[in-house]
């Protein structure tokens, strides 16, 4: 089976128009960061459903030490809510009867939201249940900080969506070394905080797992999905290729910009690709067939 740590770091185009909307919240245009990112350059006409993770983290980086902001992650993680998920993720939440089975189900699908996380609930003990997370490797300080802060706010919105929007969990764990300005500890009374641990983890009363879930299910009109991965599972060469689809508007995608949204080296990318009996050149051409396919198939485009 392949892990989170066998792919490209991902994330849902969702996630970067929050990031961008929380910085315009609190006054600050990012534009200019955005620009010196290696971001794609139409970020509102997204050719997917994926931006890549590293660079996106690195823009939220570059914009929080310009503006000087604290706690940036934690503010723009407190808006999300379980509406914001991938359409499959929410389907699924959607035929929970407790908090326990929706979190169940976010946790198997958990790669649709970050390609790079994997999440699981353990048993409860004394009293206690845990949600426990990892971060792939080869992510920055900083990347595994914000990556992580995007997992445990996209669990509390889970955890709040049936305990109530004031609910907080007893503990939160990180495996990086985030500091905590006001803005966290008036978030999260009462929780308390530890850093520098082998794992992401967040700690509720076992009690609480049988918590109703809310019928929250959705009557989206009918309209044009963007397309999407077919599974929660990624291989190496599928991750790969919604990291550069984006990129498409802009031109040829060259292998260069890939291996650095990859993470990696050029040579260790072909290699990669090698063993899956691919080259870069015939990726970027299957790709191209098919976001034609989906333009033809959208009956908002005319030919």
């Amino acid at each position: 089976m392949t892990t989170a740590y066998e792919t490209v770091p991902l994330l849902r185009c969702h996630y970067l128009d929050l990031v961008v909307s929380a910085f315009h919240d609190l006054g600050h245009d990012v534009t200019s960061e955005l620009i010196k990112s290696r971001l794609p350059a139409e970020l509102p006409k997204c050719h997917g459903t994926y931006v890549p993770a590293l660079p996106t983290f690195d823009f939220i980086t570059a914009a929080v030490q310009q503006h000087n902001i604290e706690d940036f992650a934690c503010l723009a993680g407190a808006q999300l809510k379980v509406s914001d998920f991938d359409a499959t993720v929410r389907r699924e939440l959607n035929k929970a009867r407790t908090l326990s089975e929706a979190l169940n189900s976010y946790c198997r699908l958990v790669t649709r939201e970050q390609s790079h996380v994997l999440c699981h609930v353990t048993a409860h003990i004394s009293g206690e249940a845990h949600i426990h997370g990892t971060v792939g490797l080869g992510l920055g300080p900083d990347q595994h900080e914000y990556s992580e802060w995007l997992l445990i706010m996209s669990l509390l919105a889970i955890l709040r969506h049936a305990a109530g929007s004031d609910w907080c969990p007893s503990q939160v764990a990180f495996q990086s070394q985030p500091a905590f300005g006001k803005s966290v500890w008036k978030a999260f009374p009462g929780t308390r905080f530890v850093v520098g641990q082998c794992e992401t983890c967040v700690t509720v009363p076992a009690e609480i797992l049988s918590h109703a879930w809310p019928d929250g299910r959705e009557t989206a009109k009918t309209r044009p999905m963007p397309a999407e991965p077919a599974s929660s599972r990624w291989d190496f060469p599928s991750s790969l290729r919604w990291a550069i689809r984006p990129y498409l508007a802009d031109g040829y995608p060259t292998v260069e910009l890939a291996a650095e949204l990859a993470g990696m080296s050029v040579r260790t990318l072909q290699r990669r690709l090698n063993q899956c009996r691919l080259s870069y050149s015939d990726l970027v051409k299957n790709l191209r067939f098919e976001v034609a396919i989906d333009l033809l198939a959208d009956p908002r485009n005319t030919v």
